[in-house]
């Protein structure tokens, strides 16, 4: 069975709520699922934290937010 991606759209909301609610949705992310997440500015911070946890991740330029893609490693 396929698990559905998740989208978590944290854009307009103030430091450091963005990264709290991705680490919160990162808890529950399953093997073979990917958060997309869609954010005003590139995460750089996270970034770091999920190379330590195990995830991969890409990002992309969309206008005038940000896409990161985050899966299991």
């Amino acid at each position: 069975m396929t698990l559905p991606d998740l989208t978590l759209d944290v854009r307009g909301l103030p430091a450091p709520e963005p990264l709290e609610r991705c680490l919160e949705a990162l808890a529950g992310l399953r093997a073979g699922q990917c958060l997309q997440l869609l954010i005003d500015r590139e995460p750089h911070p996270l970034y770091a934290i999920l190379d330590r946890g195990g995830f991969g991740h890409e990002c992309a330029f969309e206008g005038p937010h940000y896409r990161v893609t985050i899966r299991h490693a």
